[in-house]
């Protein structure tokens, strides 16, 4: 796997990939704006092109940009609904215009009006996205939920009726978040490969185009999305050995999103390489 983490944008767009590398990361994720405003400063061509140049000079693999919490896709009041897929398309937008081909969003909750209605809505708002940015790279990346409040995306079989009904399944893809799966009732602790053939079967392996790499605060099945530091929490040591031991993850991207942040990512993966994981 490649691994990597979310980055700060404090220092620029253009300097994200040495950034990573100085942390010993071939790879990351970042906020392309303020994660809870609606509205970002407008992306400046010259930063965006820096950002294009230096991932090819410091041989960044497949980085990703988080969208905003904010939105929801799902949500049943029309404003709301309407705010969220226009800062969606801006997102894709911006990734775009940096040269991110990966775009990680969650997909929403139903604030009471049902869960089958907000995956509709999800869909609807998924496929017009893909109908409006025709000929773009980026893909839209579904993140899995850990079942909170009246979210929607905890289970697999939300993820595969996502994947059934958009028009345009070249354009999306899917990211595991490993602290949500086992919080949402999947045991990939003690269960690594009955999961793996789960999410094989709902949604395929060959559409699963990232991970969050994060530990679990909290026992199994609490529905609790509380990120650990590796080694911390409660997943297994088998699991991560598991995990970057399968050779049909290889090539996917993972993503640090432990809470110590920057501070903590060298101890996160000095606790991946005392398992004998080659970074």
């Amino acid at each position: 796997m490649f691994i990597g983490a979310h980055l700060s944008t404090k220092d620029g767009f253009g300097k994200l990939p040495e950034n990573a590398r100085k942390l010993g990361l071939v790879t990351y994720q970042f906020f392309s704006k303020n994660q809870m405003q609606w509205k970002g400063k407008p992306i400046n061509e010259e930063e965006a092109k820096l950002h294009r140049e230096n991932m090819v000079k410091y041989d960044i693999k497949m980085p990703a940009i988080h969208a905003s919490y904010l939105l929801n896709l799902g949500s049943p009041e029309e404003d709301k609904l309407k705010k969220s897929y226009e800062a969606f398309l801006d997102e894709i937008d911006r990734a775009e215009k940096l040269g991110v081909e990966r775009l990680v969003f969650h997909p929403g909750a139903h604030m009471g009006s049902g869960e089958k209605v907000a995956l509709d809505r999800i869909v609807e708002s998924i496929n017009d996205a893909a109908e409006s940015t025709r000929g773009y790279r980026t893909r839209m990346l579904i993140e899995n939920t850990a079942g909170q409040g009246s979210v929607v995306g905890y289970s697999l079989e939300h993820l595969s009726y996502i994947l059934d009904h958009v028009s345009r399944k070249e354009r999306i893809g899917f990211c595991i978040d490993t602290c949500h799966i086992f919080q949402a009732g999947y045991d990939i602790s003690h269960d690594y490969d009955g999961v793996m053939n789960q999410i094989d079967s709902q949604i395929g392996l060959n559409n699963v185009l990232a991970f969050h790499l994060n530990d679990s605060k909290y026992a199994f099945n609490r529905h609790l999305d509380r990120h650990e530091n590796l080694g911390k929490g409660v997943l297994s040591k088998e699991f991560y050995v598991q995990l970057f031991g399968s050779k049909k993850l290889e090539k996917v991207p993972c993503y640090l999103e432990t809470p110590e942040g920057e501070e903590g990512y060298p101890k996160d993966l000095e606790f991946l390489r005392s398992l004998g994981i080659s970074l």
